[in-house]
């Protein structure tokens, strides 16, 4: 039986995993990346876990963006 501590620790690996991506990806053209291609990239089909990968992903773009 999963507790609501497993699931939060599982979605925290796979928002770190979109993170990770996004670091792989890093370019000027990753900055501007779009939700279709990110949402192309997205290894998950469903949420949660598809939105905690993109929110990673979308993070670590927004934190190397030029201030």
């Amino acid at each position: 039986m999963k507790t609501d501590h497993d699931t939060a620790f599982r979605l925290s690996r796979v928002e770190a995993e979109g993170w990770k991506r996004a670091q792989l990806l890093m370019t000027d053209d990753a900055l501007s990346a779009s939700e279709d291609r990110i949402a192309m990239l997205n290894p998950y089909t469903a949420d949660p876990a598809r939105a905690r990968w993109r929110l990673g992903f979308r993070n670590a773009l927004d934190a190397a963006a030029p201030q």
